[in-house]
This record gives structure tokens, sequence and C-alpha cells, in this order.
């Protein structure tokens, strides 16, 4: 009897814990909804950050876009999701304390008529019935909803990977020799064709409440596809919720649910509502696009392009921002092929050794150029300025990080000492690389302004 003792308890516990979790899924509700709305607006912000912080591979740029905007709708869905648990539990609470003032319904108080009192006898639900009903369905609710978007985190997850195998086997293509390119192209193919169909295979498991898993010629097979990906997925965490879910409840009705969430998401993706049939939807001359503009910008955008104070100019000069953009380090490595910067395109040590008169100093990593001159001379022949097709030659620039978001560009003070009063527009155009390393120029920015004359 001694040995069943501390599973007694347990089980004790858990029954208590159980008649109270009710406390605990409000708190955890109340304050994960909280947390969720400050940690959108950080995502939110983060999101806009990446492409302006991170020169990465496009291709894998795409994968990772498809998993935070995954990660952005489970945040969205859990909050959903546990806005309608707080709603069900108030509605529950409210139930329970009816119950204690009227448990019953006294049909002759009402003076309905038979046909009425009959219909009414047979379809009321009671209130014992009721709470027992609306508790069950919030619980499911509340842990339904974490299954829900670590699915979508999975899904994303597997994507990731995907994208992370294509990178990885595009960089070995590029150092692998002409010889055994063949070998290595067939290699790489059947690797991302293993990939996808197995991968495949495990999401129509999954989705179809384990079909897969009932055959039993392949089950084996399948087995260890089932846990690579519930480790690559992180499935593994959730499945516990997934199981006792599908075990409990009608798979026909647990499908039903997958499929009207399904939709519903794609409908949010892949449907816009959008009455301005008139108005164009991408940037060009014609758009007058506040991003070019410090006044007109919100303080947490970032400058995409080039940026000028105003759209309205009254001084002899106006302060023109270049954004430095690090996709453009091999055009610049072009048109300066022998200086080489002390920084790494890329990683860096964060920390540097000095050794002076015999003693060691360590210190935050601080890159001093031997030629700053040159540098700049590099960063800034990338670029033309005109306004109203009249080139400004011998520019002065000068390094510079804007202080709206701290991004690191190139700063320079245009005179309109010989500009018209009126509309003017400035145009910049960028040094580029064609494909046999020859340097041709393409239109960059175009940012129209009006000068007043003062």
């Amino acid at each position: 009897m001694e040995d069943h003792k501390p599973d007694n308890q347990i089980t004790q516990w858990l029954k208590k814990l159980q008649r109270e979790s009710w406390q605990l899924e409000l708190l955890v509700s109340a304050f994960t909804i909280f947390l969720l709305n400050q940690a959108w607006s950080a995502f939110d912000v983060f999101l806009d950050g990446l492409p302006y912080k991170y020169n990465l591979n496009a291709g894998f740029l795409t994968f990772i876009f498809f998993f935070l905007g995954l990660l952005g709708q489970s945040i969205k869905a859990l909050i959903i999701f546990l806005v309608v648990h707080l709603m069900l539990r108030g509605f529950w609470i409210g139930t329970i304390g009816l119950r204690s003032v009227q448990s019953t319904i006294d049909f002759s108080k009402l003076n309905y008529s038979t046909y009425f009192t009959d219909k009414l006898q047979k379809r009321i639900v009671s209130l014992d019935n009721l709470v027992v009903k609306l508790d069950e369905i919030c619980s499911v609710i509340f842990s339904f909803s974490f299954l829900f978007i670590s699915i979508l985190i999975s899904f994303g997850l597997y994507l990731l990977f995907i994208g992370a195998v294509l990178l990885i086997l595009i960089s070995l293509e590029e150092i692998t020799p002409g010889s055994l390119s063949i070998v290595f192209n067939v290699i790489s193919i059947t690797s991302m064709a293993g990939i996808l169909l197995t991968g495949i295979l495990y999401l129509v498991d999954y989705f179809t409440l384990g079909f897969i898993k009932k055959i039993r010629i392949i089950s084996k097979l399948y087995y260890p596809i089932y846990r690579f990906y519930g480790v690559i997925t992180l499935s593994v965490i959730s499945r516990s919720i997934y199981y006792y879910l599908i075990s409990k409840f009608s798979k026909r009705r647990i499908r039903i649910v997958y499929l009207f969430i399904g939709i519903v998401i794609m409908v949010n993706w892949f449907i816009d509502f959008d009455q301005y049939q008139y108005f164009p939807d991408s940037r060009n001359n014609l758009v007058l696009d506040n991003d070019y503009y410090d006044n007109m910008r919100k303080d947490n955008d970032y400058v995409n392009l080039a940026s000028i104070e105003s759209n309205v100019v009254r001084e002899g000069y106006f302060q023109l921002f270049i954004r430095y953009d690090p996709a453009d380090n091999p055009v610049i490595r072009h048109i300066c092929p022998d200086f080489e910067p002390k920084k790494n395109d890329g990683v860096n040590p964060a920390f540097q050794l000095k050794v002076t008169d015999g003693n060691l100093f360590i210190s935050d990593r601080k890159s001093e150029e031997e030629d700053k001159d040159k540098l700049l001379e590099c960063l800034s022949a990338l670029y033309e300025i005109s306004i109203n097709d009249s080139t400004y030659k011998n520019t002065e620039y000068y390094f510079f990080e804007h202080p709206q978001q701290n991004q690191p560009g190139l700063v320079t003070m245009v005179p309109t000492k010989n500009l018209p009063e009126g509309e003017n527009i400035l145009q910049i155009k960028k040094a580029a690389l064609s494909a046999p390393d020859s340097l041709f120029t393409v239109d960059y920015a175009y940012i129209p302004f009006w000068f007043v004359k003062e």
C-alpha cells in the first residue's frame, strides 16, 4: 500500500488542479494577450527592419519571410483564440453565478402556451449541463490554441529547413569542381526531392490525423521520417496535446475545424479587399512617396533608398541622405579592386586583442580604416546626383547614420542657388554590375520637391 501512496497523492493533486484550472486559464489568457500585443509591435518592427539590416541570400530570405509570416499569423491566431476563451470563461462564470440564484426554470410562472412550454422544456439546456459543457469547451479552446500555433510554427520551420538545405547545396555547388558538377547536381536534386516527398508525407499524416500510421506495410518505414520531422519542426513538443485531442473528439469534427481555420488563413493571405481601382499599388515617378521625406516619414520607419529633409525647400542648401545597401558591396569592390576594408562582409570578431609594451589589452571591436578618404571615395563612387537633368559634379559626401533608425549611409548638402522656384526633380543614379563584370548605371531614386525662394 505504501508503494501506491505517492501515486495516489499525485492523482489527488491533479484532480484538484483540474477542478481549479479555470483560474489559471483566466490568468494565463489575460497575461498572454497583453504580452502578445506588446510582442506583435516589436515583431512588426523587426520584420520591417530585416531587409535593411541584413544582406541575406534572396532565396533564403524568401523562406525566412515565409517563416516569420507564419509566426506573425500564429501570434494573431493565439490572440483571437485567447480572447474567445476569455469571453466564454466570462459567460461560464456568469452561468455559475446565475445558478447560485436560480438553479431551475419555473415554466408555470412564464405562462406560455402548452406548445411553447413543451418545446422549451425539451430544448433548453439545464444550467448544470451548460456549466459542464462550457467548462469543457473553454479548456479545449485553451489547449487547441497552443496546438494550432505549434502547427503554424512547425510548417514555418519546415520551410526554413528547406531554405537552409537549398542555401547549403547552392554554396557547395559553387565550390564543386567542374568534373564533379554533374554528380553533385544529381545528388542535390535527389536530396531535395526526398525532403519534399517525405515532408509532404509527414504533413498528410499530420492533417489526416494519422492516416499513414494506419498502413501496416509502410508504418515501419515511416517511423524514422516521423521522428526526424518531429525534431526538425519541433512538433514533438505538442504531440501530447495533439493525441489527447484527436482521441477524445470525433476526427470528422477535428478535420472540419482544420478545414475551416485553413480556409480563413488562406482568405486572409491571398485575398485583399481594395476598392481604390484608380490608384497604383507600386512605387513610380507619379507617386509622392513619403518615404523620401524626413518630415513625412513615420519615426519608426526606415529609409528605403534616399531621403531629404522636407518636400518643401526654403533654404540655400538641403540635406540628402542615401542609404548604404550591403548588397552593393560586390559593385564597390569592382570599383575599388585595390582597396581592402578591415571589416569582413559578414561575421567579424566582437572584441579585439592588442599587445602594447608587453601587456595584453582587450577592447570592443573598433575597425579603424587606414585610409578613410579612400573608403568614402569608393562608397560615394556608386552614386550620381542630378536635379532637372543638371548633374552635380564634385559632390562632397560624409559618412552619416540617419537618426530615425541609425541606418548607415552617405549625406551631402545640395545647393539650391540656381534652382527655379516651384517643382524640381532630384534624381539619383547608381552603378550596378552586369553578368560579365562590367559596370552600368541604373535609376535609383526619383524625388520631387518644391523650392520656395525666401
